[in-house]
């Protein structure tokens, strides 16, 4: 089942003959979805969170998969992790791929998941056929470390940082156990600076574009009988604090 030890030279033979490749975009795929559906915080469900345990060894297995697909790699200092290819000498913007690796408590195992692997999975098959050397522009896969929000009832942390609209007094926000973002971050080696979030920032001239492969949350392709679907709109969030002075 380990396809990581076909050499590149005899990929086009031993696999994708039918012009599909199955073995990687399907089997493998399916096989990396259920192996980071048991890296857990959780006993018998799946939980991981920002900063967790859980997320540190979904990290490590994120990355042995980029470097598998050919790309370099790199965590970046709001705990997202990067798998980047470039061509020489390109000057064109970057298509950004990617999703969340966080879940919420007792999550799905598509949730997030989904989106980075198949971005991995879909630069394995140019890597494998010899095409990957052939891009004229830079392709870069995204673990996003937060979305979900659940450890700092804050969502998209890491998403923010990225666009650069993450502020400053993010970290100072605390979890049940009174632990900050940038205690946790410090404690797990980030330098959790405003300074170190500026880092994480990508300039808006330097992105061409954003695709992401998501699981339908409802029933409405499912009920259709249409395999995918093209998102025209997303519902937006806005969280409320309310204070009773009676």
């Amino acid at each position: 089942a380990c396809l990581a030890s076909i050499p590149v030279s005899d990929g086009l033979e031993q696999l994708g003959a039918d012009g599909l490749y199955r073995e990687i975009l399907r089997d493998e795929t399916v096989l990396r979805l259920k192996e980071l559906g048991k890296i857990s915080d959780g006993e018998g469900f799946l939980e991981r969170t920002f900063l967790s345990p859980a997320s540190f060894r979904a990290t490590d297995v994120i990355i042995s998969w980029m470097k598998d697909a050919g790309l370099t790699t790199w965590v970046d200092q709001m705990g997202n992790i990067h798998g980047r290819f470039e061509p020489s000498n390109s000057t064109d913007k970057a298509l950004l791929i990617g999703s969340h690796m966080d879940t919420v408590i007792d999550a799905g195992m598509y949730d997030g998941a989904l989106g980075i692997i198949c971005a991995i999975s879909a630069l394995k098959v140019l890597r494998v056929t010899g095409k990957l050397q052939r891009l004229t522009r830079p392709v870069e896969v995204i673990a996003f470390s937060d979305e979900e929000g659940v450890r700092f009832q804050t969502t998209f942390l890491g998403s923010a940082a990225v666009a650069g609209i993450l502020p400053e007094s993010i970290l100072q926000v605390s979890d049940k156990s009174g632990t900050t973002v940038q205690e946790a971050l410090r404690l797990n080696s980030f330098e959790a600076s405003a300074a170190a979030l500026g880092q994480v920032k990508y300039s808006p001239e330097s992105v061409g574009s954003y695709v992401e492969v998501h699981l339908e949350q409802g029933p409405v392709l499912e009920a259709l009988r249409y395999p995918l679907g093209v998102v025209k709109g997303i519902a937006g969030q806005t969280r409320l604090k309310l204070q009773s002075w009676w």
